[in-house]
């Protein structure tokens, strides 16, 4: 059987800035978001209303948003507004944070979005009980003494889209000041025999149905359907308040650049401390913190790059007695970026190309991100394991133990002083698999103290060889494009021995209105010293396809198949400015690999 070879364009784009006619802007939509609730739908009718003065929790509050949930966790917080990924932090203190942008729960963009700074975001606590301690041997009230302090880790842009000054991040702390305010009417479901005498009674439109007798009394609705018996109807019943809460501004700072971020404080993310000593206002049974950001679209002159914006990402929240402006470490050792990919440019890659070549593919060494967030130094062991999903492969990279000293002396592990971790080796060659045209594998690196093996921390990647190239992994934070009619984009690919290409497969981020619906034309060139040349094979007149699913590719078949060997080039020619915001990869650098084209020459 002749098998096709499917290349995956859709965000293989990563840190090509930029310039003149080459934009790169965010999404419109969350397609995460979108997919987790579309996933809940059946059976669910959602999260539905808070419930009025909610059980208090206790101190301490912690979270390193250190999950796979996308929502916040509801034990500690109250909205769904926040995303909690790994996608969008950079060189944060761990895997994962909380990230605030432009767009809401559902995963769209606000729909009071504007040009001008819009509040969006909300990261709400629950209501935390600062009047008592409960201690495993006692329960006392807390007092001035017991020093209170709230800390969390922050960082603007990320691998998202930078804040402009006035997209601020902004913390306030809250306070129940005894009053309620009406907050909205609930309601009941009642079988329409109560309201029937007969089953050959109808309640007709515009008759009035008064609520229940357990509801308050009063209340009532004027129908607009025809009700016959056996009917269920919907009636309002109770008016439901809630707690006024009193919000006072804490804390705030200016957006910026993940850069100048860094050149200022010479850290990607800066560790705020805050004393909470108002014990008049906070120390109470119900005190609240909360998160929010602004942020602002592109102006009406540019309606292609109105998408998601203005990346604000939080991390390592923690409210505790006992602590002091000190109080700036954590006995923690992890991760502080996402687990790589073992081939030299791709995430995936067919393994017919892969069995021609092995080891050229594959790189030497990987780098790792590890951290000790305390002030101690440990002795610490790292490996990592490598199992074939559905065979018996299976593979490990013993690194040893050696000394990780704290973060705030050392920064990272160092490759130069402990290479068996920072930059652990490639002792193997995936296997060959001759009689096989696909295989995986499931990618464990895995970090822990020698006297305590709970301390440490496990990331984890999954190695294609399926039948298609990517240069991505599948996730784009931002979206790419040119802003100049018949702009071109190509992206180079090189075979390692003579295929044929069925389809290419995109992913296009959706725009404010849909504003990025406009032709294109794919097209495939041949090489011309290391850049586009002749146009060996091209379709016209196609359009951007979306999916709500999870990032899910859309594929332009290529009918026939187009035989390809060598180096070659896959992108787009545009047939007007307006951008057509590809997904755009911050994860992985393939800037070499991609050209552009506005003025007749093909530049990187």
């Amino acid at each position: 059987m002749k098998r096709y070879l499917l290349l995956l364009i859709g965000s293989l784009l990563i840190q090509c800035h930029g310039y003149g006619q080459e934009q790169v802007t965010g999404l419109y939509t969350n397609p995460v978001i979108k997919q987790e609730l579309k996933s809940h739908e059946a059976g669910s009718q959602g999260a539905g209303r808070e419930v009025i003065f909610p059980r208090p929790i206790h101190l301490p509050v912690f979270d390193d948003f250190h999950t796979d949930n996308i929502f916040p966790d509801t034990a500690l917080f109250s909205d769904r507004d926040a995303f909690i990924n790994d996608d969008f932090p950079f060189r944060s203190v761990n895997i994962g944070a909380a990230t605030l942008d432009a767009i809401d729960e559902n995963g769209n963009i606000y729909p009071d979005a504007s040009m001008f700074p819009f509040i969006a975001d909300h990261l709400t606590s629950r209501p935390i009980r600062l009047d008592t301690l409960f201690l495993s041997n006692e329960t006392r009230a807390i007092t001035l003494a017991d020093s209170i302090y709230f800390s969390f880790f922050y960082q603007p842009q990320g691998r998202g889209n930078e804040p402009e000054p006035l997209d601020s991040l902004v913390l306030e702390f809250g306070y129940f000041d005894g009053d309620s305010l009406f907050a909205f009417m609930d309601s009941i479901s009642v079988d329409a025999s109560s309201y029937l005498t007969d089953p050959n009674d109808t309640i007709f439109p515009f008759d009035t149905l008064f609520a229940p007798p357990q509801c308050d009394p009063g209340v009532y609705m004027i129908n607009y359907d025809t009700i016959v018996w056996g009917d269920m109807i919907t009636l309002p019943c109770d008016s439901v308040y809630e707690p006024n809460i009193v919000w006072d501004h804490i804390w705030s700072t200016e957006g910026m650049k993940i850069d100048s971020f860094y050149d200022r404080y010479n850290t990607y993310s800066r560790q705020v401390m805050i004393h909470v000593k108002d014990s008049a206002k906070y120390y109470h049974k119900y005190f609240f913190f909360r998160f929010f950001n602004f942020a602002s679209l592109a102006s009406d002159n540019n309606p292609s790059w109105k998408s998601n914006c203005d990346q604000w990402n939080i991390d390592y929240i923690y409210l505790d007695i006992d602590r002091s402006a000190a109080d700036t470490f954590y006995r923690d050792i992890t991760f502080a970026e996402r687990a790589p990919s073992f081939l030299t440019e791709f995430t995936s890659m067919p393994l017919r190309q892969y069995r021609n070549d092995p080891t050229n593919q594959l790189k030497d060494s990987l780098k790792m991100f590890i951290t000790n967030l305390s002030a101690d130094t440990f002795n610490v062991y790292y490996e990592y394991i490598i199992d074939e999903q559905g065979a018996s492969y299976s593979h490990t990279y013993n690194g040893g133990f050696a000394n990780l000293y704290p973060f705030y002396l050392s920064g990272y592990q160092s490759c130069a002083n402990v290479p068996q971790h920072a930059c652990p080796p490639r002792d193997f060659l995936f296997p060959l698999n001759s009689q096989a045209d696909s295989s995986s594998y499931f990618i464990r690196h895995v970090i822990h103290d020698q006297s305590n093996p709970d301390l440490g921390d496990t990331i984890h990647f999954i190695q294609k060889f399926y039948n298609y190239y990517a240069y991505d992994d599948g996730t784009p934070e931002l979206g790419y494009g040119l802003s100049l009619a018949g702009g071109k984009v190509g992206c180079r690919y090189t075979l390692n021995i003579a295929d044929s290409l069925k389809g290419i497969a995109m992913f296009f981020n959706r725009v404010q209105n849909d504003q990025n619906d406009k032709f294109f034309t794919l097209k495939i060139w041949d090489n011309n010293n290391g850049k586009p040349g002749n146009v060996i094979w091209e379709k016209e007149d196609l359009k951007p396809k979306f999916s709500d699913n999870l990032y899910r590719m859309q594929i332009y078949e290529i009918d026939p198949p187009v035989p390809l060997i060598g180096t070659f080039f896959i992108g787009w020619e545009q047939t007007t400015a307006d951008l057509l915001n590809v997904g755009f990869d911050t994860h992985n650098d393939a800037s070499e690999n991609l050209f552009y084209n506005t003025s007749g020459i093909w530049e990187q």
